[in-house]
């Protein structure tokens, strides 16, 4: 036979099913954030670099002259390598429509289906076997506008157009590994060798692709023999271009992961403070109504230890039903939407699991966290007196004294009488007040960071940008004469300046002689209008400045003694060249070497005075529109091509920063998702402290009712203080938005930039929040008035 206080229990949580539904939902919910959050930082951190991993990814990636099979097998034999491949790449244009076309990045591989190196992942049809066969990447495919069977027409650089059927549509995890990144490269395409001399090409190599044979997580290792693989084409003179060394685990976009992986850690910290905030909340409202019950069962010869025993058990169970209810819940959602950002960020998930770690952690939340949460106001309650108990001068009677807030309110006048009771019910119980702000405040604060954050890093690329301050990019694919070109594109009605720059893969030579890192490094006309640098360091570049050179941050990451004023050297088209550091600037940060000198003094150097193969165009007033901008682009591109000229690309400045916001705003959609989560937790404390204080009061609900207060009136109330606590939270939570948005604007840039974001902020966070708290307050305590106005008058004064 069940003893009496364990057939209580059992009572207690089927007699009252809304407030056991209410407890449950506050420890299931704050359960399932913790169990999203944690779940979803190991899936995503594990399974990119596992992903990446195992197309068996290139350590080792050299833009060199053209090479052959012979060259191939000597890197083979070095004893550092595995394995080692060669490609062809090129740009090529993908027609689209009536004169519409898009750049194509296409390459060729012997044996697409025996690639050790950069395995591709068939999704469609088959892989090119045959000559005039092609692939198209899964990745930017809609801009393609192909499918699986159609055929498509491709142009060459040299004007030669051929048409292709596409055969496959495959996925490349290693897309942006070459220096670029996965956001900002082209569509790919991919065919076999056999397909060169279609094209008019040599069946030759312009790339290689290696892997080391040990340490392949060793970034260390692997750039020392990237240095022996590149002695290897000095010796054979051959020219490297650029050459590129990257871990086996290191996905081209693990930086946006970092990003996420950085805010997830975070927030999953946030929200375990939240929900046991919440549950504390919700069970100290829970035990204040038991009181009266308390002081029977001691009147009746219940010992304190039994009490505290049989509340601790009623508490666990309550966690158990949680538990059990958000668990599966929460692995379910944080796969799905690991899966979601998988194919937006191009790698695969290694299928659905469930995490110990995590379970063991949702274990210890959801017995300890409650246990915790309760044991002060059951040790509380055990031990007052019989005669307390009974009259109510319990756990939160004691609680209730005028203090200098309700003094206030009872000061106020010229306010109906409703919206003060509704006032002083707000402020009535001030600790479950407190615990139910802190929870809606901080998950509004984290809800208005987000804006924050996009906002700061928009400033920060729109910093950027003033590198790239050219309306239309022209790129040919050799050098021309500057007055030939210039006198071309301005027959083109709208363009007003067009200047000529230079450019060089380089290669710094360290001070024992060796070749290090691949320095890209761009010459535009001393005192070019076009950059705008933000100088860390020194001095920007001056006309009459001939081997002066200005390098990025990364310089001063890799090479921290370095200052202005000092040398360095650097190998420029097999020609080694000092130079004099003048100034030090901020680019993105993302380890890339990139450096700025003049036009004139490279152009000596490589010996293209007055030529360029890359032109940047600042077009008049009236033709700076995105649509007038593509035209102008479309027309000097035929332009340039009925003239004869081998164009490789033409298109509008804005096009990389688009390319760059794209990921940016998967990165936002993530956070806001996150944000949402918070917000979440916070509404339903909103909901679980005003469903409490309705049954708390529901005796004086019943009074109310019978001195004439009508369902509307009684409804107006609960509302009301709803939305007075939802305002209140939002007033604070204003506050600790800025250092919060300030913590996670500076995880995301430094994941993405590795530096520290400016900060700024936007109205409009602060305004959907408050939008969004009205609306959440005004839903959290719907059901609670709801409940409130639909008891009888004989219900409500019986209520005990």
């Amino acid at each position: 036979m069940i003893r009496p206080r364990w057939s209580k229990i059992l009572s207690d949580l089927w007699s009252n099913k809304v407030r056991s539904l209410l407890v449950i939902s506050s420890i299931g919910i704050g359960l399932f954030a913790v169990g999203l959050i944690a779940s979803g930082y190991f899936i995503l951190s594990n399974d990119m670099g596992a992903s990446y991993a195992s197309v068996n990814p290139a350590n080792i990636r050299i833009i060199a002259e053209l090479f052959d099979d012979n060259f191939i097998e000597t890197v083979r034999r070095m004893p550092e390598i595995a394995e080692a491949e060669g490609r062809y790449t090129l740009i090529v244009r993908l027609k689209t429509g009536e004169d519409e076309w898009i750049s194509l990045n296409l390459t060729a591989i012997p044996d697409l289906a025996d690639a050790q190196i950069d395995q591709l992942e068939l999704l469609q049809g088959t892989l090119p076997t045959k000559e005039g066969e092609l692939a198209l990447d899964i990745n930017k495919l809609d801009d393609t506008k192909a499918a699986l069977g159609d055929t498509v027409i491709l142009q060459l650089p040299s004007g030669i157009i051929r048409e292709m059927p596409v055969v496959g549509i495959v996925r490349s995890q290693t897309i942006g590994s070459s220096g670029g990144t996965f956001f900002t490269e082209p569509p790919q395409g991919y065919i076999t060798f056999t397909s060169l001399p279609r094209l008019g090409l040599p069946e030759k190599y312009n790339q290689l692709a290696a892997t080391v044979k040990e340490n392949p997580l060793d970034q260390v290792h692997i750039e020392h023999v990237t240095r022996l693989v590149k002695d290897q084409f000095t010796n054979s003179n051959l020219l490297v271009y650029q050459a590129f060394s990257r871990r086996s685990d290191a996905h081209p976009n693990l930086t946006y992961m970092d990003a996420m992986a950085g805010v997830l850690f975070l927030l999953g910290l946030l929200v375990v403070f939240l929900s046991g905030f919440l549950i504390t909340n919700t069970l100290a409202a829970l035990f204040s109504q038991q009181i009266q019950q308390i002081g029977i069962m001691k009147s009746t010869g219940a010992r304190w230890q039994q009490i505290v025993g049989m509340y601790l058990v009623f508490i666990l169970v309550f966690g158990i039903l949680a538990f059990l209810l958000a668990v599966p819940l929460s692995f379910w959602v944080s796969y799905a939407l690991a899966e979601m950002l998988a194919g937006t960020l191009n790698f695969n998930l290694m299928g659905f699991r469930i995490t110990p770690l995590v379970v063991y952690l949702e274990i210890a939340i959801a017995i300890l966290v409650p246990v915790a949460a309760g044991l002060a106001p059951v040790w509380n309650g055990s031990r007052i007196s019989v005669q307390k108990a009974i009259y109510g001068a319990g756990l939160e009677g004691a609680r209730i004294r005028r203090g200098p807030i309700d003094r206030l309110i009872a000061s106020i006048h010229g306010v109906s009488r409703p919206l003060l009771i509704s006032l002083r019910n707000t402020f009535r119980q001030k600790v479950r007040l407190g615990l139910t702000l802190f929870t809606l405040t901080l998950g509004g604060a984290v809800f208005i960071a987000t804006f924050n954050v996009r906002v700061s890093l928009e400033d920060y690329v729109d910093r950027i940008s003033r590198y790239f301050l050219a309306d239309i990019n022209l790129n040919f694919d050799q050098y021309y004469r500057m007055e030939k070109v210039k006198r071309i594109a301005q027959l083109t009605p709208g363009v007003a300046q067009i200047e000529g720059w230079a450019g060089a893969r380089c290669e710094l030579i360290l001070e024992d002689g060796t070749a290090g890192d691949s320095v890209l490094l761009i010459a535009p006309p001393a005192s070019s209008p076009l950059v705008e640098p933000l100088l860390l360091k020194g001095r920007w570049l001056k006309p009459g400045d001939s081997n002066a050179i200005a390098l990025n941050e990364s310089f001063l990451n890799r090479y921290p003694h370095l200052q202005p004023g000092d040398s360095i050297r650097l190998r420029v088209n097999g020609k080694e060249v000092d130079w004099v550091v003048v100034g030090f600037f901020q680019f993105v940060g993302n380890g890339q070497f990139l450096a700025y000198t003049n036009y004139d003094y490279l152009a000596k150097i490589t010996g293209q005075l007055n030529q360029s193969s890359t032109y940047r165009i600042v077009v008049e007033e009236g033709y700076k529109s995105r649509q007038v901008l593509d035209e102008l682009s479309r027309k000097l591109d035929a332009d340039f091509r009925a003239q004869g000229f081998k164009v490789s690309e033409v298109k509008p400045g804005l096009s990389l920063l688009d390319s760059v916001t794209e990921g940016l705003d998967i990165l936002t959609a993530f956070l806001l998702i996150m944000a949402m989560l918070t917000a979440l937790v916070g509404s339903v404390g909103l909901m679980g402290t005003m469903s409490m204080n309705v049954l708390e009061r529901t005796r004086e609900i019943g009074v109310m009712r019978a001195i004439g207060a009508t369902d509307r009136i009684i409804t107006r109330l609960v509302i009301a203080e709803g939305v007075f606590i939802g305002m209140i939270s939002w007033v604070l939570g204003v506050g600790l938005a800025f250092p919060i948005s300030r913590m996670m604007s500076n995880i995301v840039s430094l994941a993405l930039f590795n530096t520290p974001a400016n900060f700024s902020f936007t109205i409009t966070g602060f305004l959907v929040w408050l939008g969004a708290v009205l609306v959440l307050s005004t839903l959290a305590s719907v059901l609670p008035a709801r409940s409130a106005a639909s008891l009888t008058i004989r219900e409500v004064l019986a209520y005990e």
